[in-house]
């Protein structure tokens, strides 16, 4: 959903995980989007039940290294407390209710008690009557949010995962992001597929072997037929399960943004394009 009109700069994609914090800013040109700025930094591992003011302080001191103003921001729920699927409702629903039928719902779709989490209906592009249900527990999520207030920015969306992987690597059917100690794959589908979180500190060989068995089972269930793989992450992990599922006969895709391969500011960068496309989901 957009929440306002963008002209000229863009809110600010920030995303703060596997260790480092990136800052993306983007502005709006005649001809399109440019990167206007982009950096990362390494931070010290964090704790999503409280409001790590040493992030705050990791953010503060970044942009001081840029020229931008900017300070609106879009960031991501955790990939591991946020469940989404389409939700339809019937013509002349109301607001009230639609909330009710997603509050049902996310009894079934999530694991936490209704209490701890946050639900949220978005408008799905070109499917009428077809919206996104999300659901996030809600502590990481409000954490998040007050690490990122606390840090002088304002938040104006946190974006499902799933979604800021499709917006920044378009070249592909899947993406496999392995920089954290938890390797993620995300299979894109319409309207939105499916993301996938494998056990800890997984060797390649192993991940590699259950990553080929997700593009099997989405195969066979007319999900997807995944053909080209984006890897994204630790350079020399990514290397090594590359070549494991090249020799399966699954090409990489090239995640170039730009004239920069595989920057480890990647997924900052799918967040700033928040206000360029018609993704916007959970609404801050």
């Amino acid at each position: 959903m957009r929440l306002f009109q963008s002209a000229g700069s863009l809110p600010l994609g920030v995303d703060f995980r596997n260790g480092s914090l990136s800052i993306v800013a983007l502005e709006e040109r005649a001809h399109g989007v440019d990167i206007r700025e982009a950096g990362t930094v390494a931070i010290p591992a964090f704790d999503e039940t409280i409001v790590d003011l040493r992030v705050a302080q990791a953010v503060r001191e970044l942009l001081a290294t840029f020229s931008t103003h900017e300070r609106r921001c879009v960031l991501a729920a955790p990939a591991g407390e946020v469940v989404c699927r389409p939700f339809h409702l019937s013509p002349g629903t109301r607001r009230a209710e639609a909330y009710r039928a997603a509050a049902l719902e996310a009894d079934v779709l999530a694991p936490w008690p209704a209490a701890e989490r946050s639900v949220s209906l978005d408008p799905l592009p070109n499917l009428d009557g077809a919206m996104l249900l999300s659901v996030a527990r809600r502590e990481p999520l409000e954490n998040r949010l007050a690490m990122m207030r606390a840090a002088g920015l304002k938040p104006v969306a946190v974006d499902i995962p799933g979604c800021v992987w499709r917006r920044a690597v378009a070249c592909a059917d899947a993406v496999l992001d392995c920089g954290g100690e938890r390797a993620a794959l995300t299979i894109f589908a319409e309207p939105l597929g499916p993301t996938q979180l494998f056990a800890p500190r997984l060797v390649a060989d192993r991940l590699a072997g259950q990553v080929r068995a997700a593009f099997v089972e989405a195969r066979r269930t007319g999900l997807a037929d995944v053909q080209r793989v984006a890897i994204a992450g630790d350079a020399d992990r990514a290397e090594a399960i590359g070549e494991l599922l090249v020799a399966d006969g699954y090409s990489l895709a090239p995640v170039r943004i730009g004239e920069t391969e595989s920057p480890s500011w990647l997924f900052a960068y799918g967040l700033a394009s928040w206000a360029s496309a018609s993704r916007g989901l959970i609404g801050a």
